[in-house]
């Protein structure tokens, strides 16, 4: 134990004149002093080696994963005769002002890396308290500086119930996957304020910005970074076009008796509805039960009942052409022919007529040049926010997983410190 009280500290064996352990089951108890030497003083800079007084510094440490150990540090006072000023030898245990050692700081800053981890998990494993943690995290948690991105995704997430904000907005590097910032409110005034602080020329640099679609992302966009192309993410399109095709779905559905097997069979089935092609796992055979009349089989491949299903209104199949048009589009264009084949896409919503796609083409319309701008590649990649969508779920998984922050910054830090690469830790 002593060697790896040593080996921990980064002690040298001959500065240590006395080291006692006193072990307790899982508790252990190292009372340490080191050898006396001749001491600059920090108000003159005379050395001294005249000892004033000693007195114990209590420190925690959290030397295994299932052991705890208490450093009792008997530490001098050395009085200096030339400016007449007391000061305490060097600590070489802790950091100023901290009762728990440095190797504590080290492994809870760790620690605190694993988005999985509360505070709380932290200080049952470290063997201090929560405060401690949420003290020593505020104090010491480095948030990496990134070079404001070439090509930035904005999105928000939900913090509601716990923060002041309904929704906090998320900046991200779409590039490299950081996220830049995580500000506490999407409004407006909030963001145009944040983005007024970016010297102009960073944000004349800027060549893409992926948004939803909502107008004040877009507003902002073309106020703060004229020169930038916006983007509007595809899956936020799709998405669109999948509920305008499941609103048809349970308009007709809802047409038929709740014991008929039309209706059953749209309710129970929807989700292979909404696959798309690509996703459909062809030869793959389901057992239907009893829900198998209409059909004439008990036991159908997936395709084949989906074939079934749209039989049982032409205007659900149309949707359904509708909805898996736009996939194909959106799998197979690019930025040259993208704008062709979606005005072809709106002329045949016009023209196939149903009401639940009307809507849609009104939004589609007025977004038209972003969603053709997302056909644009950058390194390679087309324009989205997938990367800032995957971001969001980790956000959301450490915000519950905290069971809430009272502080938004120490949200904010949190989010920068654990999710972002880089992360460092400020002594």
């Amino acid at each position: 134990m002593k060697n790896l009280i040593i080996n921990m500290f980064n002690l040298e064996p001959h500065n240590i004149e006395q080291l006692d352990i006193i072990s307790c089951g899982n508790e252990n108890f190292a009372t340490i002093t080191l050898r006396m030497k001749p001491t600059v003083c920090p108000h003159c800079g005379n050395y001294s080696s005249l000892i004033h007084d000693y007195y114990n510094r209590t420190l925690n440490h959290s030397v295994l994963a299932d052991h705890h150990l208490t450093v009792i540090y008997k530490r001098r006072r050395y009085y200096c005769r030339k400016c007449k000023h007391a000061f305490p030898e060097k600590n070489p245990f802790s950091l100023p002002g901290r009762r728990i050692s440095k190797a504590t700081v080290l492994k809870i800053m760790k620690l605190l890396q694993k988005q999985t981890l509360t505070f709380t998990d932290v200080s049952d494993i470290v063997g201090v308290s929560t405060s401690t943690v949420i003290r020593v995290f505020d104090e010491y948690a480095g948030v990496r500086s990134f070079p404001f991105p070439k090509a930035l995704c904005i999105d928000e997430v939900y913090v509601n119930k716990y923060l002041q904000q309904e929704y906090a907005c998320v900046l991200m590097d779409f590039n490299h996957g950081n996220i830049f910032d995580l500000l506490p409110s999407r409004k407006k005034e909030h963001l145009a304020s944040y983005f007024s602080l970016i010297p102009k020329g960073t944000r004349l640099s800027v060549k893409y910005v992926s948004i939803d679609m909502w107008n004040i992302y877009r507003d902002i966009a073309s106020e703060y970074f004229p020169k930038a192309m916006i983007c509007v993410d595809s899956f936020h399109v799709i998405q669109m076009i999948n509920n305008a095709f499941d609103k048809v779905r349970i308009r007709i559905m809802n047409t038929y008796e709740r014991i008929t097997e039309e209706y059953r069979l749209l309710k129970k089935y929807h989700w292979l509805l909404k696959k798309s092609a690509d996703k459909i796992e062809y030869g793959k055979i389901l057992d239907l039960h009893h829900y198998y009349s209409i059909v004439g089989a008990r036991h159908i491949s997936q395709e084949a009942l989906i074939s079934r299903l749209l039989l049982i209104s032409p205007e659900l199949e149309l949707a359904y052409e509708l909805k898996t048009d736009y996939v194909a589009i959106n799998a197979t264009s690019n930025f040259q022919n993208a704008e062709y084949r979606i005005d072809k896409f709106l002329e045949d919503i016009k023209i196939y007529g149903i009401p639940e796609f009307y809507s849609t083409r009104r939004t589609m319309k007025r977004w038209k040049t972003e969603i053709v701008n997302s056909f644009q590649k950058y390194n390679g990649r087309r324009i989205s926010n997938g990367p800032i969508e995957s971001m969001n779920s980790r956000i959301k998984k450490l915000k519950r997983n905290g069971n809430g922050y009272k502080s938004f910054e120490r949200f904010r830090t949190r989010c920068l410190y654990t999710l972002n690469k880089g992360a460092s830790i400020k002594f």
